[in-house]
């Protein structure tokens, strides 16, 4: 056990990469512990998830390919190469995975004829997301008309008619980071006659 108690101590710094708060699985991670004095090779590190420690003489620490089972807090220690001093503990960055499930809902799923109906299609609460829509087997991307309209994660039908029946999907995607989520489960839409 390290008893870590001297005045001066260099303080260790954990960051996260990418910096957001949600990370999907299949995602790469880094990790980057940086110490305030010297250069990154004059330390070895201890990496901690929860309890657990691995040791390591780089200065990062990269997850290629995220999964649920990855969540927890993260720390670092420095040991100094030449003199044998331990830096203090970083601070606990948490890492939290999730699933990349799209979520698709409707006001109504069967609405009447002239009504209208908004499907909103979900990831997360990452704002990065943009979404595309399907309709029926073939998951023909939804034509837009006079009637229809999208507005980010929404799919407004005006004036729902019988030719808007059928199986709709949606799929998320955040470019920036060239991930996309899986598509949702579709969701059979029928319009009533008046």
């Amino acid at each position: 056990m390290l008893v870590l108690c001297c005045v001066g101590q260099a303080k260790a710094f954990l960051t996260i990469h990418p910096k957001s708060s949600q990370i999907f699985s299949g995602e790469s991670v880094t990790f980057r512990c940086n110490i305030q004095r010297g250069k990154v090779t004059d330390w070895k590190y201890t990496w901690r998830k929860d309890d657990v420690d691995s040791i390591s003489r780089k200065h990062e620490y990269e997850i290629s390919e995220v999964n649920i089972s990855n969540s927890g807090d993260y720390r670092c220690l420095g040991e100094h190469i030449d003199n044998g001093t331990y830096s203090q503990w970083s601070d606990a960055v948490r890492l939290t995975v999730t699933g990349k499930s799209s979520n698709l809902s409707f006001t109504s799923v069967s609405p009447y004829t002239g009504e209208t109906v908004t499907l909103t299609c979900s990831v997360g609460s990452d704002s990065g997301w943009s979404y595309t829509w399907y309709k029926d087997n073939t998951k023909n991307v939804v034509t837009l008309s006079d009637r229809h309209t999208t507005t980010g994660a929404t799919f407004t039908i005006s004036r729902a008619a019988e030719s808007d029946q059928g199986l709709y999907w949606c799929q998320g995607e955040i470019q920036s980071r060239s991930i996309s989520s899986i598509i949702s489960d579709p969701v059979t839409f029928t319009v009533n006659g008046e």
